[in-house]
């Protein structure tokens, strides 16, 4: 080959080597550009017990710093894990991997390209929720960020050396997290729900994120480009799990200056304090606004035990653990002065309370249960308020000072709440002293408590007097209501304070033992009031169990029992009615079976159907073997399941939604939901309902928590024929549970709160109202006759309340430790027995030999109670008698699918006989069942 044609060859490549350069320069610049980010971080536990990420000498932050590539770098993280928990590290919207889970003290390694412009979470890796968030921002490589419209509705490009501030915003539970950066690239954080500043005309630009459920962010008065298209938007949709969105505006753009909101614009997400404000300051020359943000609640500012003078936070996380539904996250810190209950929070003046529902499978509300009588919400009622009369944006977005919020907010009163259950949190500003309680509505005993302390007064301030969300005010802390309160709090957030009777030493309640200051001023030690007023070192009997056999067995949810195949707590106890001993223990580890409620069985009783409430599952169990048939999704926190008696259809009420599900028989799917509520209407949130079938009509009667009333159904068209307020129409009843008679003449629905059973009729009217504290003074919790009718008796928060198949009693069980027993012909109380603490569920079965036996479970007790309305069968209840009482405890002779590791025993809620001989249900027994039966039983109906 002659020198000319290789040196024609090397000519031709080279000049290919060079074209192929240029073009790589020119098309695909950011790999020409690309650079190599090596980043250490740390995850940190901060002074509220929250994490954050940290990064050199930096103090920890919430969110994390953010990070600055451009599109194409390739990225090195190293995180060390300096908290308590396992945590591992992912950037869901640059890479589907995530690091392995390094425990305290571990260390991770993440390596991702940066290809996708945007903002992009990088989340701890089960820890984000509770602080382990923070944002990589991907910059395009020629400098440019995104356009905006000016004034004149020109599109403007802009490049990031141009802009004067950002913001990074995450959006997680019901809270907004921020930080800005400043044009020279300092970053300050500006923590929980801050007041973002800028000078009129200032070219801003926005990174808003999210981590956990979903929420919708909007901004008022501002428009933006959606990314990569020519809409102009001012909300956006931002996905479950997490997402990134980016945005740039030019400050005050058709509107000048001013305060305006930025939120979610889920409305419930709102309540729970969900909002901000962008405050856009005047450009007026010399009179130019400071354009200065304002940081929330943080941290690091004043709460119990941190010196500080800015805002404080504490964290409640939500979770399906038994007694640690509110669980303070730095319980571990001051877990000494609570006096073993986690959910219990001290602060000053002006801090602020987050929720957050890190550890939790279903959805709920923090709701007041009860507050210092004068408090207000500052920050929460404001925007709840002012976005209701602004139901019309073009009025308050459109226009040069048109509808623009206002700078100083409305003083609302409590309480806190939410109108829907859902997964997310809440954040509310607590200002004046005293003691603040917050319950779940769907699940009434869950409670988180706060005190705000004045550091000024001697003693923990509980408040001159509290005000109730059932509508009593101004009840002295000092009163016998208010202290029995407390005393149930430190009771159902402590399993210390538990009821165990295997135990041979006596129950003891351990409570704070702190000055508080009280009514008048006064200060007390709360450990010895309490002691004083309601004993202590009291003595367990160890259960004796009925003379006389029941029928079959009873199912408990034992709903608390922790076993070690699990993370999630319950199981179903199974007691032998002939030998009153637990013969099985059912935990169904291979589904993880969460927090079990309330059971049914069908009409050959050969399948128990279970409802899992802190979950949104409905589970099939084998009744002879305790295997597992079928898991199935129904709805979020499904309370009470029933069949219908004529076709074994199954109805389920989903507590943490508005309707029932309906399974027909046979099948394992939701076949159609049925509504509680009219199109409009509030949302009813049902509990224990039950069901009524009279030749072609089939009725369910719900009780709805969340509206305060009980609504009549049409099974089969699904329409709703009623719906009656309970509790002589007072606010907050919360109806939790509905007895039927056996003909459906009449339905009983335990109010809650109100302390009250409501007496309704066939048609929806209703008859009476049974005041079950009438004889009980709530200040100096005296009991005496005080509504003449020869007896002294007390029923406080009454729960479930069955109808006898026989129809002669209704038992209630009460959170107060009673059992009421009411006389059906008179609807009067006939007898008061004594219950363990948190009072809980009943059902009937037979008694061998003819007869009933009302089964009773306890929360914070391990003994089923046997009770016997009308031990003599002569329609006299005045002689109703506990019958025995059943440890729920293992024993050698206990079969289990799963060993049982804590809480043995502990949790009763749901009870189911079997077999199952209410009216309706026992005609349709097969002969193997009936035959065990009296023929009086056998045809349940009033004798």
């Amino acid at each position: 080959m002659s020198n000319n044609i290789l040196g024609f060859k090397q000519k031709v490549a080279t000049t290919a080597m060079t074209f192929a350069l240029l073009a790589a320069l020119v098309l695909a610049p950011s790999m020409a550009r690309a650079a190599t980010h090596d980043i250490n971080l740390s995850a940190e536990v901060l002074p509220n017990g929250q994490f954050g990420y940290k990064r050199g000498d930096r103090p920890a932050v919430i969110p994390g710093p953010t990070l600055f590539v451009k599109q194409g770098d390739t990225v090195n993280i190293t995180v060390i894990n300096n908290t308590g928990k396992p945590a591992g590290f992912k950037v869901p919207g640059l890479s589907n991997t995530s690091a392995a889970k390094a425990g305290p003290g571990g260390t991770i390694s993440y390596s991702f390209n940066a290809s996708k412009t945007g903002a992009h979470p990088y989340l701890g890796d089960g820890q984000e929720l509770l602080g382990l968030f923070g944002a990589i921002v991907v910059d395009s490589v020629d400098g440019k960020v995104e356009r905006y419209v000016d004034g004149d509705g020109a599109i403007k490009s802009v490049k990031a050396s141009e802009l004067d501030k950002q913001y990074v915003l995450f959006m997680v539970g019901s809270t907004f997290w921020g930080t800005e950066i400043s044009k020279t690239g300092t970053q300050t954080p500006l923590w929980t729900n801050p007041v973002l500043g800028a000078v009129e005309e200032d070219i801003v630009r926005f990174h808003i994120l999210s981590a956990g459920p979903g929420h919708t962010f909007h901004l008022h008065a501002h428009r933006w480009f959606e990314p990569g298209t020519n809409s102009i938007i001012d909300v956006k949709l931002m996905a479950d799990g997490s997402d990134g969105h980016t945005f740039t505006l030019k400050a005050g753009t058709g509107v000048g200056p001013g305060h305006w909101q930025y939120h979610c614009h889920l409305f419930s997400h709102m309540e729970a304090g969900m909002h901000g404000s962008f405050r856009v300051d005047a450009n007026k020359g010399s009179k130019k606004g400071p354009g200065n943000s304002v940081a929330g609640a943080s941290p690091h500012g004043a709460i119990f035990g941190n010196a500080s003078d800015d805002p404080g936070l504490v964290t409640f996380v939500i979770s399906d653990e038994p007694a640690s539904w509110y669980r303070s996250a730095r319980a571990d810190t001051i877990f000494k002065i609570t006096g073993g209950t986690r959910s219990l929070e001290v602060i000053p003046p002006g801090s602020s309370v987050n929720f957050i529902m890190a550890e939790t499978n279903t959805v709920h509300t923090m709701t007041s249960l009860l507050w210092p009588s004068g408090a207000d919400d500052p920050i929460n009622g404001h925007h709840a308020k002012q976005h209701s009369n602004h139901g019309n944006h073009g009025n308050h977005d459109k226009g040069r000072g048109r509808g623009r919020d206002k700078a100083k907010s409305e003083h609302a009163s409590m309480p806190f709440d939410q109108s829907r259950a859902y997964k997310g949190g809440g954040i509310v500003k607590l200002t004046t002293p005293g003691l603040y309680v917050f319950t779940c509505k769907v699940h009434p005993y869950m409670f988180g408590a706060v005190i705000v302390d004045d550091p000024a007064t001697d003693g923990l301030d509980l408040g001159e007097s509290i005000d109730l969300a059932t509508g009593i005010v101004n009840l002295p802390t000092s009163s016998d209501l208010a202290t029995r309160l407390l005393r149930i709090f430190f009771i159902a957030t402590a399993p210390n304070n538990w009821q165990d009777f295997t135990s041979t030493t006596p129950w003891k309640v351990t409570y704070p033992s702190v000055p508080v200051r009280i009514t008048g001023g006064a200060v007390a030690n709360l450990s010895d009031v309490l002691i004083a007023r309601y004993g202590n070192d009291i003595a367990l009997t160890p259960p004796i169990a009925p003379a006389i056999p029941g029928v079959g067995e009873v199912w408990v949810d034992t709903q608390f029992e922790k076993t070690a195949g699990k993370t999630k707590p319950g199981t179903i106890t199974v007691v032998d009615a002939s030998t009153w001993k637990p013969a099985r223990k059912i935990a169904l580890p291979q589904i993880n079976m969460n927090n079990p409620h309330n059971m049914w069985t069908n009409r050959d009783q050969s399948v128990v159907y279970q409802t899992q409430w802190f979950d949104n599952k409905l589970t099939m169990i084998n009744k002879k073997t305790g295997a597992l048939i079928k898991n199935i999704q129904v709805g979020e926190a499904p309370a009470h399941v029933m069949t219908r008696p004529d076709n074994d259809d199954i109805t389920v009420t989903n507590n943490g939604e508005d309707g029932m599900s309906m399974i027909p028989a046979g099948t394992t799917e939701v076949a159609r939901m049925m509504p509680t509520q009219k199109a409009g209407q509030p949302a009813t949130n049902p509990h224990g309902h039950w069901i009524s079938v009279d030749g072609n009509q089939a009725l369910a009667v719900t009780p709805n928590i969340f509206t305060s009333d009980v609504g009549f159904y049409d099974i089969n068209s699904g329409g709703i024929l009623e719906r009656t307020p309970t509790g002589d129409s007072a606010p907050g009843a919360h109806p939790i549970a509905i007895g039927m008679m056996p003909d459906a003449s009449k339905f009983y629905a335990a109010n809650l709160l109100h302390h009250s059973v409501s007496v309704i009729n066939k048609d929806g009217t209703l008859k009476k109202t049974i005041n079950l504290i009438a004889d009980y003074n709530p200040i100096d919790g005296t009991i005496v006759d005080r509504d003449s009718d020869g007896q002294a008796t007390v029923g406080m928060l009454p729960i479930q309340l069955p109808v006898s198949p026989d129809g002669r009693a209704v038992v209630v069980a009460n959170m107060g430790q009673s059992i009421i027993v009411i006389d059906t012909a008179t609807d009067k109380v006939a007898k008061m027995l004594p219950c363990d603490a948190g009072c809980h569920g009943a059902n009937f079965g037979a008694k061998k030999g003819g007869g009933y036996y009302a089964y009773v479970t306890s929360k914070f007790s391990n003994e089923l109670i046997v009770v016997d309305a009308d031990p003599n069968n002569d329609g006299d209840l005045s002689d109703a008698m506990i019958a025995g009482r059943v440890s729920l405890v293992s024993d050698g002779n206990t079969q289990t699918d799963d060993r049982i590791s804590s809480l043995a025993g502990y949790g009763g809620q749901g009870v189911l006989a079997i077999p199952n001989v209410y009216n309706s249900w026992v005609k349709n027994l097969p002969g193997e069942w009936k035959d065990q039966l009296t023929p009086a039983q056998q045809n349940a109906s009033r004798n």
